[in-house]
């Protein structure tokens, strides 16, 4: 019996998603698991390999490439532009997993399931107020190891007028700065690139 379960480590690293997100999932029932006298969940292998056939991913063949995968979120609701994101990011060649959402709350679903490493976001964007939304992330700590870019075609006196984008965040004009995002993506996949060989 105990081969007819994994971990929900186990099972994220197969499903190539992070521990919160299994968490969410069996919370919300995508998975089926149970927990033992311990209080550690015990998640039904046949439930992932289901989630694994509807989702069409295929199982992680090595551990540290998942590791080393970075996670980018991109929230922009001009499809031209989600367009040219990701045509320019998968030039790169770095090892990324790119999400493109196009509103305020798809974003704050996206972030609840597995916090992105980096956060591309528009201010004026659908649904929400994109300067709130930065505020709130940043009040309940939802994106404490996440790097946050703003791009943006509102100036700095526009920005102000509307509340102001919290410290720590970088704010670009649009046209996106690519050189500039590519530099700082290079820089994590360096990171978590010697973090997964050491």
């Amino acid at each position: 019996m105990q081969q007819d379960v994994y971990t929900t480590q186990d099972a994220a690293k197969l499903l190539g998603v992070s521990l919160r997100t299994v968490q969410l999932w069996v919370e919300s029932g995508s998975l089926l698991a149970w927990k033992t006298p311990g209080g550690h969940r015990r998640v039904l292998k046949e439930s992932v390999d289901c989630l694994l056939h509807k989702r069409d991913v295929q199982p992680a063949a090595n551990v540290a490439d998942t590791h080393a995968l970075i996670s980018i979120l991109v929230v922009e609701d001009n499809l031209s532009l989600c367009k040219l994101y990701e045509a320019t990011i998968k030039s790169w060649k770095l090892p990324i997993d790119l999400k493109i959402v196009h509103d305020g709350f798809a974003a704050l679903v996206a972030i609840g399931a597995s916090q992105p490493n980096i956060i591309i976001t528009d201010i004026d964007i659908p649904g929400m107020d994109g300067i709130m939304m930065l505020h709130k992330l940043r009040e309940e700590h939802a994106c404490d190891d996440s790097e946050i870019i703003v791009v943006t075609g509102l100036d700095a006196v526009r920005l102000q007028e509307m509340g102001g984008v919290p410290d720590g965040i970088s704010v670009f004009l649009k046209p996106a700065p690519f050189g500039m995002i590519q530099a700082r993506i290079q820089e994590i996949a360096n990171q978590r690139l010697g973090v997964s060989r050491a």
